[in-house]
This record gives structure tokens, C-alpha cells and sequence, in this order.
């Protein structure tokens, strides 16, 4: 653990299945691990005790230092760790003297069992490297933690009104509302980095892709609206999209001056999470001790790789303005004939742009933007033979460098040294179980960045929340407020029993069908008067002909003469069809079908007997309730004498009779 600090639990158990051929379970190896980095970082929990003796070594080491700690009174207990903060006296006066009054604010996650967020305050020195004012550590990051962190912020360097700060953000959970509160009047610029991943979130155009750039790149008010036009030509959504941001927050034609920063995405505050991201996966106590040590390193660094620098401007700046020199030959100057000869008119292929040397202005507003004079006017002084260095802004010389690294935090003594604190030691702050179901920590990959397999699509539906009303989650997991005050979840409705259908009579049809059809005689029906009738005329049918039209008189009554006729010449005789009996035992069911009963049948040669005629007498039964199948008597019994001759046995032709 001493060499490797960062070993997994992974890790643990190759190291020792390879090494030693040894195999734990990963329990095991969880706690040893989890052991041997307490001995080596220390407790979490304990170090949270040991804030109160810290920052008062801090105090003693520099007394113009801040270090606050914030606690929470507990009843009948120890006060519970709420926020801290820390800004040394170096960071302070360093920024003061030397930086650009820009300050990138941001947040970052703790990687320790307690968790929490990192709150860090970073500038930009004269050589576009990032320098940290100041930090705080944070249960959580929401506006009331920004509200204290700026609190504290502005009572260490002084107010925005005397100095100009300009702020830097990603757009974090209250810190805007905070900056409105603390600091009212404060220039506040927003990340157009992802200004631009929501933008290509919601509109997958490819042709409007990179547009949010060009716009935010317009240093001009007439080049921005002209961009803005284009765009709602193609897509009034997007423009509409657009226009709800305050374009002095994210386009360049509306930065203040004073800063002399055109930066548009917040690189800065970046850059340094990326630096410490090996330390907010320690304990809190030797985090902030690692932060110290790696801004005491950086500070020293800089101030040797920069002091041996020859040079009136910054390295970066020097190189910004070698690039700059040589374009500028392509365009024309012209003096307009001032007594100082300062004022020039610079033109190139139809395009002219006025340049004044005194104010350090240029129609382009790229000099008033970052103090280094822009291509037009490196073209105006070399028209006067004057060096460009001379015009650069002194935020950009390396005499702001040398006022920023002069300072130098003072060392900080181990543990047995510290003076002990009278106060109740703080407790660690209460783990909150987030709502919902624990998620898989896997990374979301960034709307920016291409697409590796093509073969797979984009998910196009995501469900709603009938809570709150936003995407990709339901009102289970839903962490915020309703959108509708009497909003109330919803109840499952009881399940209701199907109801009993009604069973069909499917009466199969064959393609093939025997010349001459033998019907057999079906039992006598229950009498009913209006049947008799129908059955005298079948009777007088029957003389006139033979069996098959005896039986499609019968059909022709039942199921009229279209279906009649097509059973005569194609559906061939089946047995008598009859409804099964209902069981007591089980109750009948829709989907239910009873098994029928097997029924031997007598077989008739037609060319060793003659058919017997039908029966002139007989009676259908009398209209009585619907069976369990659905169907009446009547219609049972019709159908059973149509289809009765469908399982007769049809013997092959030419084949003699079987002797006896």
C-alpha cells in the first residue's frame, strides 16, 4: 500500500493470486485493503476530529490565512461537519497583484466513503495556466454551500464594485442565484462547452451542428445577429433555443473589457480537477494537506521556469503575437492625417476596420477584448516602426508573472505538533441514501463524442415522469417537486374474472365429397308447431326425389339456399352433432371445451341397400333456454341433421363387397 496508495480491490486480489498464489474472497481483501490505507491516510471518520487542530496550524503558519469550518449543532451530541473553507494568504495576494480579474468557479465529487464536493475558485495568470485562489469542502453542492463559499470568497479579495470581478461557470446547481445574492452587478459568463453538448442533445441537425461556436466567436454585435439570421433560416427551434440566453453570457461582441480574457468555456477550473483527482479519493484531512503541498509545488515551479525567462511579455503571450506578425503584411495601411499619428484606416479586399494606437481599439474588438493587439493593429504600428510588445497589456508581461509567484505558502507542521483545540471535536457529516434504486456506476459517454459502433442507434423514446413531468425516469424514482400541487401516484385497478364466451359451432367443410351421399336416420325431436310445418313440405320433397335432395331441402330450411347448396355439393355427411352434458362437478368455462363422446356408426353399402327415405314426422325441440355452449336446442339439432353424414364410411370405388 505504501507504493501502490491507489490499489483496488481488484487489483488486491491479482496481486496476490500472482504473486503468492493465494486466493481470498473479495470481502476479505476489501477490508484489508480498506485496513492497511487507514494506516497509511489514516481513519476517515477520525480525521473529521481533527479539523479544528489543522486549520489552526494553518493560522499559525500564515496568520493573514483563512480557514473557516462551518458546523452543525447537534442536541445531546457532537456539532456534524458541514462546510470548510480555506483560502492562504499567498493564493490571495498572488491573484491580487498579478492575475486578470476573471475567477472560474466549479464543483467536484469526493471519492471517500462520506462523499461530499469540492468547491474551488481558480484564475488565470499572465501565462494562461490556472492558479487556485481558494477552495472549500462541502456536504453538498447546492445554493446555500455556493452562497457561503462566495460569502467567504468576497471578504478575501475584496468587493466586485472597487475590483470588477468577472465569474466563470458551468451553470451548477445554485450558483447562480447565489452570485445574484453575494455579488450583485458581477459580470457572469457561462461555458458555452456545454452549451453546446445540451444544443447537439436536442437538435441532431449535422448542419447546425458547430453553430453555437461561430456564434459564440463573433466578436462583433453585427456579425452575432447576422449568424442568429442564418440560423432561423434553417431551424426557427434552434434559434428560438438560442435566444432564451443573455448573449453577454457565452458571446464574445458582449464580454466587459476589463478582464482582457475572451475565454468561452471553463477550461480553467477543469484543468485543476484533473490535476487533483488523485486526491479527492482520500480522507478529507489529508486531502486538504495533499492541496496544499501540490499548490506550494506549483507556485514554486512556476517561479523557477519563469524566472530566468527574457522577455517583456509571457512566454504564451510572446508566441500569440509572433503568429500575428507575419499575417498582418496582407493588409493596406492608411493615415487619416491626426497630429499624433495614431489614428489608422487598415484595409484588405473591401474590408476596413478602424485602428486607434492611443485608445488600444480596433473595429474587430479583438483588442479590447484580450489586450494583445489584433492583426489590423500589429499592421498599424509596424507602419510606424514601433514594437508591438509596446502595446501588449501589462496583465500579459511577465512583470504581472513575477508579482503573482512572489508569494509562497508557508509549511505546515506534521500531527504531534499542532496545538490542540478546546472545542468539541466535529462528527462526520450523515450518509443520505439518494431515492431510487442504486444506479450501475457506469460513465455516460458525452454527447460530444463520436460514435464507435454505427451498427447500433440511438435510443429516440424515453419515458416520462408523471411527477414532475421531465424524461428518462418515472414518478418511483423521482427526486423532485410536482409539477401539479394535487398530484397523487397512481393505484393499480383490481383485476375483474373474464367473463363466460360463447362457444361457436364450427362446422368443418371438405373439398372432396363422395356422388351419392347415405344419411342415416336421426332420433325423433321434441314436437313444436312452427318446425311441423317445414318438416310436412321436406316430406312432400322427399317422394318427388332422392336422398340428396332430401337432405339439401333440409339444409335449405336451416341455413337458407346458399349455404344448402354448397353443403350438397361439397361438405360430406357427418353423425349427428349433439351438445355435451354439463358437469356439476366444474363449473363451465369460456375457454372450456368438454371432450365428446365416442359413438359407434352402423355402415350402409349404397349399392346392397337402399336408402331409406327420411322420416316425414319430425320434431324438432321446443324453444328452451340457451345451453352452456350458447346455442339453442333448435339450432343444435339442425345443424346435427346436416352434418350427419360427415363420418360415414365412404368405400372405394370398384371394390366388392367383403364376403361374409
Amino acid at each position: 500500500m505504501a507504493t501502490h496508495p491507489h490499489m483496488t480491490t481488484h487489483e488486491a486480489i491479482d496481486f496476490l493470486r500472482e504473486d503468492f498464489d493465494l486466493t481470498a474472497h473479495p470481502k476479505m481483501v476489501y477490508r484489508a485493503v480498506k485496513e492497511a490505507r487507514d494506516r497509511m491516510m489514516g481513519n476517515e471518520r477520525q480525521q473529521y476530529g481533527k479539523l479544528r487542530d489543522y486549520l489552526l496550524e494553518i493560522h499559525r503558519s500564515k496568520p493573514g490565512s483563512s480557514a473557516l469550518l462551518d458546523l452543525i449543532p447537534q442536541p445531546q451530541a457532537a456539532p456534524m461537519f458541514d462546510k470548510l473553507y480555506v483560502c492562504f494568504e499567498a493564493c490571495k495576494q498572488g491573484f491580487k497583484s498579478g492575475c486578470r480579474p476573471l475567477i472560474h468557479l466549479d464543483g467536484a465529487f469526493l471519492k471517500t466513503y462520506h462523499g461530499g464536493q469540492l468547491l474551488s475558485a481558480i484564475a488565470q495568470d499572465a501565462n494562461n495556466q490556472f492558479y487556485m485562489v481558494a477552495y472549500a469542502v462541502a456536504r453538498s453542492e447546492n445554493k446555500e454551500s455556493w452562497k457561503w463559499f462566495l460569502t467567504c470568497l468576497q471578504e478575501d479579495i475584496g468587493d466586485v464594485g472597487n475590483h470588477g470581478w468577472n465569474f466563470m461557470s458551468d451553470q451548477q446547481k445554485g450558483l447562480l442565484p447565489a452570485l445574484k445574492e453575494v455579488m450583485p452587478g458581477a459580470h457572469v459568463r457561462n461555458c458555452v462547452m456545454h452549451m453546446w453538448k445540451n444544443f447537439i442533445n436536442r437538435f441532431k441537425d449535422l448542419h447546425i451542428r458547430e453553430i453555437v461556436w461561430e456564434c459564440a466567436r463573433c466578436t462583433t454585435i453585427s456579425e452575432f445577429k447576422a449568424t442568429m439570421e442564418r440560423l432561423k433560416v434553417v431551424n426557427k427551434d434552434a434559434w428560438a433555443y438560442l435566444m432564451k440566453f443573455e448573449p453577454a453570457t457565452w458571446v464574445r461582441a458582449y464580454f466587459s473589457h476589463g478582464p482582457k480574457v475572451d475565454n468561452l468555456t471553463n477550461n480553467m477550473c477543469e484543468s485543476f480537477n484533473a490535476k487533483v483527482v488523485k486526491y479527492r479519493s482520500k480522507p478529507i484531512l489529508t486531502m486538504c494537506e495533499e492541496l496544499r503541498c501540490y499548490v506550494m509545488r506549483r507556485m514554486v515551479q512556476h517561479k523557477k521556469l519563469l524566472g530566468t525567462h527574457e522577455g517583456k511579455l509571457a512566454p504564451v503571450q510572446e508566441k500569440r503575437l509572433q503568429r500575428l506578425i507575419k499575417p498582418s503584411n496582407k493588409w493596406t495601411t492608411n493615415w487619416i492625417g491626426d497630429n499624433e499619428r495614431k489614428r489608422f484606416e487598415v484595409t484588405h479586399k473591401g474590408s476596413k476596420v478602424d485602428v486607434d494606437l492611443i485608445k488600444h481599439s480596433c473595429s474587430c474588438n479583438k483588442w479590447q477584448l484580450t489586450g494583445m493587439p489584433c492583426i489590423h493593429a500589429i499592421a498599424a504600428i509596424r507602419k510606424r516602426h514601433d514594437n508591438p510588445d509596446d502595446y501588449v497589456h501589462p496583465w500579459l508581461c511577465m512583470e504581472s508573472i513575477r508579482k503573482t509567484y512572489e508569494h509562497f505558502i508557508q509549511p505546515v507542521t506534521s500531527e504531534e505538533y499542532w496545538t490542540r483545540s478546546e472545542f468539541t471535536k466535529p462528527a462526520p457529516p450523515v450518509l443520505k441514501r439518494p431515492i431510487g434504486r442504486p444506479k450501475v456506476h457506469n460513465r455516460q459517454k458525452d454527447p460530444a463524442e463520436a460514435v464507435i459502433d454505427g451498427d447500433k442507434l440511438k435510443r429516440s423514446f424515453y419515458v416520462t415522469c408523471s411527477k414532475c413531468g421531465e424524461r428518462r425516469h418515472n414518478y418511483k424514482t423521482c427526486k423532485g417537486a410536482p409539477s401539479n400541487p394535487n398530484w397523487k401516484p397512481k393505484t393499480k385497478k383490481p383485476k375483474t374474472k373474464a367473463k363466460d364466451s360463447q362457444s361457436l359451432v364450427v362446422l368443418p367443410l371438405s373439398q372432396s365429397a363422395p356422388e351419392k351421399e347415405i344419411i342415416e336416420d336421426s332420433p325423433p325431436a321434441a314436437t313444436n308447431p312452427h318446425h311441423v310445418e317445414q318438416n310436412s313440405a321436406n316430406e312432400s320433397v322427399a317422394n318427388e326425389g332422392n336422398s340428396n335432395a332430401n337432405t339439401a331441402s333440409m339444409n335449405e330450411q336451416v341455413f337458407g339456399p346458399s349455404v344448402a347448396a354448397v353443403q350438397t355439393q361439397s361438405v360430406p355427411p357427418k353423425a349427428p352433432f349433439k351438445p355435451p352434458a354439463q358437469s356439476t362437478s366444474r363449473p363451465a368455462r369460456g375457454t372450456f371445451r368438454p371432450k365428446q363422446p365416442f359413438r359407434r356408426k352402423t355402415v350402409t353399402y349404397k349399392h346392397s341397400q337402399p336408402v331409406p327415405p327420411v322420416q316425414s314426422e319430425q320434431h324438432l325441440p321446443s324453444p328452451q333456454q340457451p345451453t352452456a355452449s350458447g346455442a339453442s336446442p333448435q339450432t343444435l339439432a339442425a345443424a346435427g341433421k346436416a352434418t350427419q353424414g360427415l363420418f360415414k364410411f365412404i368405400p372405394t370405388p370398384g371394390l366388392d363387397k367383403p364376403s361374409s
